[in-house]
């Protein structure tokens, strides 16, 4: 209903208020889930946590004496948003910064909640009590994994590595005890493993999802349960005809030459930028999804950001970019320039992403279920790390 969107876009104010005082929000427009549209509001009542009336515009209505009224004429009240995709702790710590310095900026923007999905957990926990003690300037925080991971993993300091199924039970023990609510299978976990994850998270009543790449496929992801899949590469990347040649892991890329991965990204590249949707694969990996219900998280933005615009000037230097700790800027500033992208892949680059937004759209009028994320705080990262599957 329309009253429990509007509960929701109201988080921050009913915390603020939870000791039982009234709040009364007059004017505005809602948003109205039943017919997709923006309506009228003459009022909103909250009484502590909890909104006592929705007053239709142009029923008169007289606040309680006791009541702090604020005006919403000509502003928008919207459910908050939820970043589905969010490391709020290894990246920044990279750079020295700190959680609570970028937290406000969510809020600004409308987002009341964060799903971590994959970082240090002491640090995590420490985020979830900030958050919980400060919500005038803090999101809640849904507590991820460690990344689920091979030996030797992708990334050394946020992952566990896993390659024995019979030692998953007790990983996943350790981990819901410190309160994580997602799991999350990283790029080269084998199929045993993520079996197990599946199944132990599940008997806890745990989410379970997964970056995809190198030793698990999606379509078996997909027939084991999982219930969800982070960008829309963990999908895209198994869809390609069987004679696409396959990106090397870490430790057979160290024994490359340069030409050679440069001429192995470029054939692979070509290849992704036109691929067919309508083939047999492609159209029984979809089915597959919307038959086991499992969602998918896209994270477009850094897609984009990475493949079109880190390497722009006009981007690098827009105006809301001084909203960002300067830390953070610079951060992204030097792996832009130690990784600029190849001007004659503009075009490849370009239409694999128009293909990226066209896999969405094919998800969602088929049914599947999709989560928002951003991957904050990764932004300009190097366009082979990004064919490797980083975060």
């Amino acid at each position: 209903s329309a009253a429990w969107v509007v509960g929701y876009c109201l988080w921050l104010i009913v915390t603020v208020c939870a000791d039982g005082a009234i709040t009364v929000i007059r004017g505005g427009q809602m948003f109205d889930t039943a017919t997709g549209h923006m309506v009228p509001v003459g009022a909103i009542v909250i009484e502590g946590e909890k909104i006592t009336a929705v007053v239709p515009a142009g029923e008169e209505f007289v606040p309680p004496a006791d009541a702090q009224v604020l005006a919403a004429e000509g502003k928008y009240l919207i459910p908050g948003l939820i970043d589905g995709h969010v490391h709020l702790v290894h990246v920044l710590n990279s750079l020295q910064i700190t959680a609570d310095e970028i937290m406000p900026l969510f809020l600004a923007n409308g987002i009341t909640t964060l799903r971590d999905v994959g970082d240090e957990i002491v640090a995590q926990k420490l985020l979830v009590k900030y958050a919980e003690a400060h919500p005038a300037t803090a999101p809640r925080v849904i507590m991820g994994s460690l990344l689920i991971d091979s030996n030797p993993p992708y990334h050394q300091f946020i992952s566990w590595p896993l390659t024995d199924p019979a030692k998953v039970p007790a990983f996943v023990a350790e981990m819901s005890a410190w309160g994580v609510q997602t799991f999350k299978i990283y790029v080269g976990t084998g199929r045993p493993v993520a079996q197990a994850v599946i199944r132990e998270a599940h008997q806890r009543g745990k989410w379970v999802t997964a970056h995809l790449a190198w030793n698990y496929r999606a379509q078996d992801a997909v027939e084991d349960g999982i219930d969800s899949l982070e960008h829309i590469d963990s999908i895209y990347s198994f869809m390609l005809p069987p004679e696409t040649p396959r990106w090397p892991p870490p430790a057979e890329r160290a024994g490359m030459k340069g030409k050679a991965l440069a001429d192995l990204q470029r054939e692979i590249l070509e290849i992704r930028a036109r691929v067919d949707f309508d083939q047999p694969a492609p159209l029984a990996l979809i089915n597959a999804l919307v038959r086991k219900q499992v969602a998918v998280n896209p994270t477009l933005v850094v897609y984009r950001n990475w493949m079109l615009l880190r390497d722009l000037p006009a981007v690098q230097e827009h105006p809301d970019l001084q909203k960002i700790p300067a830390r953070l800027r610079e951060g992204w500033r030097r792996t832009a320039a130690a990784n600029p992208l190849d001007p004659t892949t503009q075009e490849l680059r370009q239409q694999q992403f128009k293909l990226m937004q066209a896999l969405t759209a094919r998800l969602y009028h088929a049914g599947v279920e999709l989560f928002v994320g951003t991957d904050t705080p990764v932004q300009f990262r190097s366009e082979e790390r990004r064919v490797g599957k980083e975060c």
